[in-house]
């Protein structure tokens, strides 16, 4: 029931949902931070009283796809602009990372039962040409969605999904699911399909379930339910006004929303400095950076809950053999890594106890854990114990090289986008540990399109590459399945449907067989507070810990910057200012306000 709380459990483990959170269909929205910051209340612009008037003013913001060749259909994953949809379209409910709770969005009510899930939508909820937004667009979203694969396809069907009313949505569950698991699943779903542009792709899809259809569709205007709509896009920018027919209008005191085209860290930095923006949405910047930012330009920091990891090929001959993996992990010094990559600041934690669990700026993983000292740390710079596990797998070491019983030496391309400054910084000092180790390693960066593409998703594949070790949420049933179970663990790395598993704490011990599916397709109905889904949470990391399908390195946060020059925004101790976007939620709700001109 809204807006209870609950444990984030997990977005869409899927290319777009990771492209989704890190803005990576261009190059302006890179890595971040979270944690919180020491700023002042007088620093973020001045007190908001919430009887601020209505302006003129305008707030502004990057986007890194051209506006001219932007198309408005998420499920086409060419030149969709995502931060200016947080603005356009409606989230169905929105997530407060520090505090663990739901807020509304489009929906104003939900209900998770044993047999069903009840949403129910806002009342005042309006589609931008004016129609009013019932339950019957609700059905045809999440009838898409399901079309399109979506998660939800777990535990429901599209003949289980019905309106009630004009505004109520039934969701028969045909599976087990909390109601943690069940939100997360559908807290990124934006109320994106409006009748006028998307009943005729729901029919094709009905008729033709493996139509692209969908996926084809590129709009060049967006119809949403969001407190800015569509007004016009030139070549460098795109303008958006306020709706005023929107349920959150009563909150939103500036007149237009404009997105300008940035092309990278450098040009997103100078806009900020120079004030042709209003903000940056979620970018990593090292100390001295900021310290070259105007004095009224505040830092929101929020959790990530994410972070690199080193992929494994495991159809490769080498990474393949868990002894190679493990000695890899026993040589990367991830302090020092995550140390070089936030550039001398605390954007970055290293990972601790390598488990698959989020929580090491606060050590809060390890809480899952009932024995923490029996699951391996991989504490780094042992290059002795890396020695012998590699040893034990046939390989010796030939003028300072590692080679394998054939004679081949053990030598990598580890690949990385160039655009990911901190991905890029701690590549080279991964490498370099690795180098000294005698492991020969060949730094190779790419550009976006063709790592996502062909090098992640494409048929030229990687030795190693970089990668995420989580999909953005903090409850276990997701990071966990991510790691082992997902699509991508395995179509992008190749990891086994199941492993030989010895007993916890006792890597030599005897092994029985884990299959990975029917253990997750378990947990996600259990309750996660109970006693026996902390034990196969315990089990399922440590089959993480022993077998290594990733080398988490660290895990970030994300870092917003706002101008109080002519706005107000709450710091970063509001719960609300760590939902994802400071920029596109806090206008929503009246903690993003224009100053009075």
């Amino acid at each position: 029931m809204a807006p209870e709380r609950v444990l984030s459990t997990g977005g869409e483990a899927s290319r777009r949902r990771i492209l989704h959170i890190t803005g990576t269909a261009g190059a302006a929205a890179l890595a971040g931070c979270a944690g919180g910051s020491d700023d002042e209340a007088d620093d973020t612009g001045g007190e908001i009283t919430g009887d601020e008037p209505m302006t003129e003013r305008t707030f502004t913001a990057p986007t890194s796809v051209l506006p001219d060749d932007m198309q408005w259909n998420a499920a086409n994953d060419s030149n969709y602009p995502d931060r200016p949809g947080f603005v356009v379209f409606d989230q169905l409910v929105y997530f407060r990372a520090t505090t663990g709770e739901f807020a509304e969005g489009a929906l104003a009510d939900w209900e998770v039962g044993d047999d069903a899930a009840t949403l129910t939508l806002q009342d005042d909820l309006t589609w931008h040409n004016g129609e009013d937004a019932t339950a019957e667009d609700l059905v045809r979203k999440l009838h898409i969605s399901l079309y399109d694969n979506h998660p939800i396809g777990n535990f429901t069907s599209v003949e289980n999904v019905e309106a009630v009313d004009d505004t109520t949505v039934e969701v028969g569950l045909e599976a087990d699911v909390s109601e943690p698991v069940f939100l997360n699943s559908i807290q990124n779903m934006e109320l994106d399909t409006p009748a006028e542009q998307y009943q005729d792709i729901l029919e094709e899809l009905e008729n033709d379930p493996e139509s692209t259809a969908l996926a084809d569709f590129a709009p060049e205007e967006p119809i949403g339910t969001g407190p800015f709509q569509y007004d016009s896009s030139g070549e460098q920018e795109l303008v958006t006004t306020k709706f005023e027919d929107s349920h959150w209008a009563d909150d939103v005191n500036f007149a237009e929303y404009r997105f300008r085209f940035i092309d990278g860290n450098e040009q997103a930095w100078q806009a900020l400095r120079g004030g042709s923006v209003d903000a940056l949405h979620n970018i990593f910047t090292s100390p001295d950076i900021m310290a070259s930012f105007p004095d009224h330009v505040v830092e929101i920091q929020q959790p990530a809950n994410w972070g690199l990891s080193i992929a494994f090929d495991h159809d490769h001959k080498h990474f393949g053999q868990r002894e190679v993996r493990k000695a890899i992990a026993h040589v990367v010094d991830r302090e020092v890594v995550a140390e070089n990559s936030a550039g001398g600041g605390d954007a970055k934690a290293p990972v601790g106890t390598p488990t698959g669990i989020v929580g090491n700026f606060d050590d809060s993983a390890a809480e899952w854990l009932d024995d923490p000292d029996a699951f391996e740390d991989y504490a780094g710079n042992n290059t002795e114990r890396a020695t012998e596990l590699l040893e034990s797998a046939g390989f010796s070491r030939e003028d300072g090289t590692w080679v394998d019983a054939d004679g081949e030496t053990l030598t990598f391309e580890f690949k990385v986008p160039a655009a990911w400054n901190e991905w890029v910084d701690a590549a080279i000092t991964i490498n370099q540990h690795l180098q000294d180790f005698g492991v020969q390693t060949n730094l190779v960066t790419r550009d976006d399109g063709v790592y996502f593409g062909q090098d992640l998703y494409g048929d030229t594949g990687f030795d190693i590459a970089g990668f995420w070790w989580s999909d953005g949420w903090t409850y276990p049933y997701h990071t966990l399945n991510w790691n082992l179970n997902s699509a991508d663990a395995k179509n992008v790395y190749n990891y086994s449907e199941s492993i030989e598993l010895p007993p916890i704490g006792d890597p030599d011990g005897e092994t029985e067989t884990l299959e990975f599916a029917p253990e997750f397709e378990e947990l996600v109905g259990m309750d996660q507070d109970a006693e026996e889904t902390r034990q196969k949470i315990n089990e399922l990391a440590w089959a993480f810990n022993y077998d290594l399908p990733q080398l988490p390195i660290q895990e970030k946060v994300d870092q917003c910057f706002v101008a109080t020059e002519n706005f107000s925004v709450v710091d970063d101790s509001d719960p609300d200012a760590s939902v994802k976007y400071p920029t596109t939620y806090l206008p929503r709700i009246g903690k993003l306000v224009a100053k009075e001109e």
